[in-house]
């Protein structure tokens, strides 16, 4: 079942829900909130937020992550208006029954009324198949906080899709009445928005820890440059030399992303990212970042290289792997040696 939360626009939600907020041209908001478990034949999700006029909400389930992959529900609209609270059950297409744990991923838009594809705003939510709730279980009170709880907090990280890394969430109220297993039988509070997302370097960011990862999450690891110009971070990428390790094992075949700009900053930046696979075998994992440079360079702020002030720079994270308390049996597959790698998409960020 899906427990995330999205940052947009400095949107805090509690935790069961994923949420994000929207704007069009006139300037009106919309948000939505989202949750969702999906078992053997069905999918439950329940949503929640406001919408403007002429707009409302769409979501199709596929069978990759990302939004990819076969359609295994039609595309449903859910008219809404104002301020809403609705659940919806679907079930999975041609009556199919599916494998618990296998993939899931489920496409989210904001969308005019009249036009699936006219969208303000359009996010997939990726998890496994396990079993699912009551419909109406996430829906809950937005503005009320429960007392004792750490308030939503974020790094200052960006992430490979520009946002920035691991808003943190706190566990939200709970029913009087609640059928299944309570979220307080969960500890959620160290779990971020985007869970086995790790920066290398996170032991010097201030809010890039980790969180609590389980077996069931697949492990991303990513770190950045950037430079006041595009032509530094070439000159970067064209003469940096990487050594990232988890444990004693070098991580291989990292992708490099394209030279952009983020919304918001004025410097020019690059990604570097690897994915791991998900099935890793609970306990505790060191990842060692080094690099340093064939050459001397300059990021308009300092310089880097032989015979500067930097020659090197070190860093690393630490994470841990938990067993999923989703009732996912998981037999472990990771880590392999050598290390396997796997495609990383920035829109799985």
């Amino acid at each position: 079942m899906r427990r995330l939360i999205v940052l947009l626009s400095l949107l805090l939600i509690p935790a069961t829900l994923f949420g994000a907020q929207a704007q069009d041209d006139s300037g009106f908001n919309s948000t939505v909130n989202w949750y969702y478990s999906a078992c053997e034949d069905r999918m439950v999700v329940d949503l929640q937020g406001q919408m403007q006029p002429e707009y409302d909400l769409y979501f199709q389930a596929f069978d990759r992550f990302g939004g990819l992959g076969d359609a295994i529900t039609g595309l449903t609209r859910v008219e809404v208006d104002g301020d809403y609270a609705v659940s919806q059950v679907v079930e999975w297409l041609d009556g199919a029954t599916r494998m618990l744990g296998t993939p899931i991923s489920v496409v989210f838009r904001i969308a005019r009324e009249t036009d699936a594809e006219s969208t303000l705003f359009q996010q997939p939510s990726d998890d496994l198949l396990g079993l699912c709730e009551e419909p109406g279980e996430a829906l809950i009170v937005l503005d009320e906080e429960p007392e004792g709880e750490p308030p939503i907090s974020s790094s200052n990280v960006y992430a490979p899709d520009g946002a920035f890394l691991n808003p943190v969430y706190r566990r939200p109220q709970e029913h009087i009445v609640h059928i299944g297993a309570r979220p307080s039988q969960v500890d959620l509070r160290a779990r971020t928005a985007n869970p086995g997302l790790i920066f290398a370097e996170c032991l010097d960011a201030e809010g890039a820890d980790p969180g609590i990862l389980y077996d069931t999450d697949e492990i991303k690891v990513f770190w950045s440059w950037f430079a006041k110009t595009r032509e530094q971070v070439q000159d970067h990428v064209n003469s940096a030399l990487y050594n990232v390790k988890i444990d004693t094992q070098t991580i291989p075949n990292f992708e490099v992303s394209t030279i952009k700009k983020l919304p918001g900053n004025p410097d020019w930046w690059v990604f570097y990212t690897v994915s791991l696979g998900d099935r890793w075998s609970p306990g505790g994992y060191v990842i060692s970042f080094n690099v340093n440079w064939s050459k001397a360079i300059t990021d308009g702020y300092e310089d880097f290289g032989p015979g500067t002030a930097n020659e090197r720079l070190e860093s690393g994270c630490r994470f841990a792997i938990q067993r999923n308390p989703y009732g996912v049996d998981i037999m472990p597959e990771r880590p392999k040696y050598p290390l396997d790698t796997f495609p990383f998409s920035e829109t799985e960020a």
